[in-house]
């Protein structure tokens, strides 16, 4: 057993039917045999232990070496949480509060514009902290997912963001205009940069450097960070690309993420991206998983107040306000860096068989995992392709879902949802 791994238990003990959760193995294995993945890992755990955890695939397809247990992935989008939990450690230090102004922090946001039918208008409220959290700040992406103003969207690439420091993103996200009104629409993208500036500002510390000591440390995440030893990086798991024949190939680019391009795998970049720059491993990310599911305690650690993990995983998202990618979303709301399945029969994209409350992010290279605090179900999958992880925001991807596959197999398992181990 890895020594980040959460203790392992029977799944007969845990309430799962160990016949039908051995569906997972079938159908992962279906789709590497179907050449649709190259490599996938999934754990899943209920009460505190693990259920199951099970590697398939090939670690390299060049090699054809098996997927290994201890595989380090590029997490991607599942670097939001772990902002999310650096900046709730801050609120509980009385460091910040939901009404304030973000220009309490970031002073050059003063001159915010928002940019309505081609002409800058002032802004008609101030940002606050919640829109931040909440992702409804008003900033623009790089790519129009859910764009209301693409040639926005083109301004912010040209602008270059993340060619510098941290710091440096500030001044030129600083100069340019927001895509609306604070707190009027849900905008995937760029909060959590501003967020990762922020807890810098306040901690006095660089980013990587308070997340080791406030979060990974603690939690016993020795493979998770911003980089990755080199003598560890023989563990990463190369990040493979489907073509328009849907054969795997392995991608151009091995960074952790396409903004950071022609930065080595493993290597530790300049710019530590918030939004997207961590590698991690399945048994660290399910450990972080559980902090979570256990109210901000994992074996004796208490990294957050049980009342900053409700707040953290509560719809914070204004009335009239729905999540969105390419389309609003029925049934989902945001938290602080986590989507929240409001009403499981008919959340788009994320629903099913889940309880309702439940807790997901994924990352675009096709990482994910949920918390079901109704009975009590971790899940953390990890796959390394280009654009994998689109099925959680409605985004088409030529084959099938495996985490909408995962979740399905799963809670058809839980035959006896009551069993407390």
């Amino acid at each position: 057993m890895s020594p980040t791994s959460l203790p392992p238990a029977s799944p007969a003990s845990l309430g799962f039917s160990p016949e039908r959760l051995d569906r997972l193995d079938d159908a992962m294995r279906g789709e590497i045999d179907a050449g649709h993945y190259a490599a996938i890992s999934v754990a899943v755990a209920r009460c505190g232990k693990l259920a199951k955890f099970r590697t398939y695939g090939c670690q390299s397809l060049e090699t054809g070496a098996p997927l290994r247990e201890d595989a380090i992935f590029r997490i991607a989008s599942m670097t939001k949480p772990v902002i999310a939990v650096a900046m709730m450690s801050l609120y509980e230090e009385g460091r910040w509060q939901l009404d304030d102004p973000v220009t309490k922090f970031v002073p050059e946001f003063a001159d915010l514009k928002v940019m309505r039918d081609g002409r800058l208008v002032p802004l008609d409220r101030p940002m606050t902290m919640r829109h931040l959290m909440a992702s409804c700040a008003g900033f623009a992406f790089l790519v129009p997912m859910g764009s209301t103003n693409p040639k926005l969207d083109e301004m912010y690439l040209a602008a270059d963001l993340f060619s510098g420091t941290n710091e440096d993103m500030v001044a030129k996200l600083a100069r340019l205009p927001l895509e609306a009104q604070p707190g009027t629409l849900f905008r995937y993208g760029l909060q959590q940069e501003v967020q990762g500036v922020i807890i810098q500002r306040l901690s006095g510390e660089p980013l990587d450097a308070f997340l080791e000591r406030r979060i990974f440390g603690p939690l016993g995440m020795t493979d998770t960070g911003f980089g990755v030893a080199p003598k560890e990086r023989e563990r990463i798991a190369p990040r493979y690309a489907l073509d328009e024949n849907l054969k795997l190939g392995l991608a151009a680019d091995q960074s952790p993420f396409p903004v950071l391009a022609g930065t080595a795998a493993g290597e530790k970049p300049t710019y530590l991206l918030s939004i997207a720059g961590l590698y991690s491993t399945v048994q660290d990310y399910l450990r972080f998983a559980q902090m979570l599911a256990d109210r901000g305690t994992l074996d004796g650690a208490r990294i957050l107040a049980p009342s900053s993990v409700k707040l953290m995983t509560s719809d914070l998202l204004p009335e009239g306000v729905p999540l969105r990618f390419l389309q609003p979303f029925a049934g989902v709301g945001y938290g602080m860096g986590v989507g929240i399945v409001l009403d499981p029969a008919h959340a788009d994209f994320n629903g099913g068989a889940i309880g309702a409350g439940s807790y997901y992010w994924g990352g675009v290279h096709g990482t994910w995992f949920w918390v079901d605090p109704v009975n009590d179900v971790i899940v953390v999958g990890m796959v390394q392709q280009v654009d994998a992880g689109n099925a959680m925001t409605g985004r088409p991807y030529p084959v099938p879902d495996i985490r909408g596959m995962a979740r399905s197999i799963v809670y058809g398992a839980l035959v006896e949802p009551d069993t407390q181990a």
